[in-house]
């Protein structure tokens, strides 16, 4: 008897995240492939210092499956605990991120309700995810994506919309050139002109 195929997992099947929906417990992946649990996601009734409207964020620690990251994960999280310091590159100076500990803020978009910020021994991710309120016996399910700063999307928007713009025909500029030259012979040079 032959065994079953795997079949390949690309990158987008790779990093989901889920939270199931009795126990609010979870786990998700990174893009790198590197698993995680969810202990459990809490929420938390905050005040937004921007409008002063008070709104409710999830928020959760996780642990890695693989004991070796697992360790280099408490590493940083020591580190955190003694000098409070965030890398520069990843976070901006009124950041509050705690390393292994899951964000989730309501901030609806295309195809997601929360998003949400992880940091790792690794880097920083994006969390798209979607309130399923109780589907499939979910409270959460969604994608976790590596953390691009501001200065990265707009780069990359400029580059999508500048290969989104028309290219020129070089057949079609070459077949106009062709009648126009055409035209021009067909009418005999004249003294008058």
């Amino acid at each position: 008897m032959t065994e079953p195929t795997k079949q390949p997992i690309d990158g987008e099947q790779r990093n989901g995240f889920f939270v199931n929906n009795g126990t609010f417990s979870g786990n998700f992946t990174t893009p790198d492939g590197d698993a995680y649990d969810i202990r459990k996601l809490e929420p938390r009734e905050v005040t937004d210092p921007r409008s002063g409207e008070v709104v409710t964020i999830w928020g959760g620690y996780a642990t890695a499956r693989d004991r070796d990251l697992a360790a280099k994960d408490a590493m940083l999280q020591a580190e955190f605990k003694k000098s409070g310091a965030r890398p520069a590159e990843l976070f901006a100076p009124e950041a509050r991120d705690i390393p292994l500990y899951i964000t989730l803020r309501n901030r609806p978009g295309k195809n997601f309700t929360d998003i949400g910020s992880f940091w790792n021994a690794k880097g920083r991710f994006t969390i798209l995810a979607r309130d399923l309120s109780g589907k499939s016996g979910l409270r959460f399910g969604g994608n976790v994506l590596a953390y691009k700063t501001a200065a990265t999307l707009e780069a990359e928007k400029a580059a999508a919309a500048q290969d989104a713009a028309p290219q020129p025909d070089a057949t079609a500029a070459r077949d106009g050139a062709d009648k126009r030259a055409r035209k021009g012979r067909d009418k005999a040079p004249t003294a008058d002109a």
